[in-house]
């Protein structure tokens, strides 16, 4: 698998990221949701049941997207309360974890529930997201991260269910005008759908209810 399957671009920094316990996102932060055209199928209720995420193939794509300041990079900071938010709503669920640089690192693993961070002098609070057995372990400098966003799209008949950490707003990507590249992401996380492809449903709620968080 050596691409995201997401819209958007690569990963510069080949660093990962971590989350952990329950707790709302702390204000302060500004926020932008953004619904993408609708989809051919009418979407039904939220919290429709199924045995996987074909109970959820009638909901819109949908985009929900808060920037951060440096403030916010703080170890008690609302981009650290995400992280616990994040762990804390996708403990256990698997997750592909994508960083794109000059070499592309994919890894399918369970989404950790406990992010530890340390300051680490100049380059400031340190996010690590690590397994318990530690054969997964990832990290990222928080304040080098401005925006967060969560996707829910569809792509080749496959739904997709993402969580991208920007170094930059999209808004601020290089170059001028439409022709301007999207902006890269430094880490993106998706839920891992298996050989079937389909995401269980019971990881589909789980997004959800992130995105609820953070929006």
């Amino acid at each position: 698998h050596l691409h995201d399957p997401a819209p958007r671009a690569s990963i510069e920094m080949p660093h990962a990221v971590a989350c952990a316990p329950r707790a709302p996102c702390v204000a302060g932060a500004s926020v932008s949701r953004r619904r993408a055209p609708p989809s051919r199928r009418a979407s039904p209720a939220r919290g429709a049941s199924s045995r996987n995420a074909s109970a959820s193939d009638d909901r819109e794509p949908l985009e929900v997207r808060r920037a951060f300041s440096a403030e916010d990079s703080e170890e008690h900071g609302a981009l650290a309360q995400f992280m616990r938010d994040a762990g804390s709503c996708l403990a256990g669920t698997d997750t592909r974890f994508i960083v794109i640089g000059d070499a592309i690192l994919e890894t399918v693993a369970p989404f950790p529930a406990t992010p530890r961070f340390a300051v680490l002098g100049a380059k400031g609070v340190c996010c690590t997201l690590a397994s318990e057995d530690k054969t997964f372990e990832a990290h990222v400098f928080l304040k080098t991260i401005r925006e967060v966003a969560l996707a829910r799209s569809e792509r080749g008949g496959r739904k997709i269910y993402a969580i991208r950490f920007f170094g930059e707003p999209p808004s601020a990507g290089g170059g001028d005008g439409a022709d301007a590249p999207p902006p890269r992401p430094k880490l993106t996380c998706v839920l891992h759908g298996g050989e079937s492809g389909e995401v269980p449903a019971a990881a589909v709620e789980r997004w959800e209810r992130l995105a609820e968080k953070l929006a």
